[in-house]
């Protein structure tokens, strides 16, 4: 196995480049096996039905951490294109809207359920109480069901632009469910979401200045191109917000998701 140099980053991961047009994707030590293996299974689901995704090749073991062998794909992340021009950020968010919309148009199977996950990951929340935990799951079971496929961590840096396409990367949180409920997802990242520590100080002041712009543009196209309202992704706002709280996220975005939290149930 011949993997070379780091060719991206994440909180969960670093991309090696590799043979044969090919990468690796190396995970952090502490990433349970179990995630790893959902990733792989669920790249998988998301391949064959037709999304535009790096094809899944192999899960393998580097040194003393695991890995996926994916395909290899060239280009730039949306968040790269607005951070290098800054007028393109309407064009690229709608964009973003509108490849969104396109996921939750198929119907998904044999991978995790919406509700379920949340569900698990709210009873798990730290800083929560038992009775704000018991409130929102309670909230969570009267909201609709429904049996589409949901990235469940849709943001400007996992959709890569080449010359003829746009891929989206990065499967792990997909799932089954409520399209509602994944835009709600994507509104708590563009509001409240901390970029990974080693993102360049020029990008996260870049990001700062223009991240209402993506989520009002984003949110505009996604609510004009679609039958759900903005009603329905507000109800899905606190208990994604809960769940997101159990992910390794800043300490000062988990204070302001509590914030938010406790201001919609009080």
């Amino acid at each position: 196995m011949n993997a070379r140099e780091v060719i991206a980053f994440g909180r969960t991961a670093e991309i090696l480049s590799f043979d044969n047009q090919q990468v690796l994707k190396l995970f952090k030590s502490g990433i349970p096996e179990h995630m790893i293996t959902a990733e792989f299974n669920i790249s998988k689901v998301v391949f064959n039905l037709g999304i535009l995704c790096p094809q899944p090749i192999e899960l393998v073991d580097y040194g003393d951490r695991k890995g996926i062998i994916y395909s290899r794909v060239n280009g730039k992340t949306i968040l790269n294109i607005i951070s290098r021009k800054l007028w393109t950020i309407n064009k690229e968010a709608k964009r973003m809207a509108r490849i969104h919309y396109h996921i939750h148009r198929h119907s998904a199977s044999d991978i995790p359920k919406q509700k379920e996950i949340i569900t698990e990951r709210i009873k798990q929340a730290p800083i929560l109480s038992t009775e704000e935990k018991r409130r929102m799951i309670l909230n969570l079971n009267e909201l609709k069901e429904d049996n589409k496929l949901c990235h469940g961590d849709y943001h400007p840096d996992n959709i890569i632009l080449d010359d003829q396409n746009e891929w989206i990367i990065d499967w792990m949180t997909g799932m089954e469910g409520n399209p509602a409920g994944d835009v709600a997802r994507t509104f708590l990242l563009l509001k409240l979401g901390r970029m990974p520590e080693e993102t360049p100080k020029i990008i996260l002041g870049i990001v700062s200045r223009i991240r209402n712009q993506i989520l009002k543009t984003y949110m505009n196209e996604y609510l004009k191109s679609s039958e759900i309202t903005i009603k329905e992704i507000d109800q899905w706002i606190t208990p994604v917000a809960a769940a997101r709280l159990t992910e390794w996220i800043p300490d000062e975005e988990k204070r302001d998701l509590v914030e938010l939290i406790r201001r919609s149930i009080v």
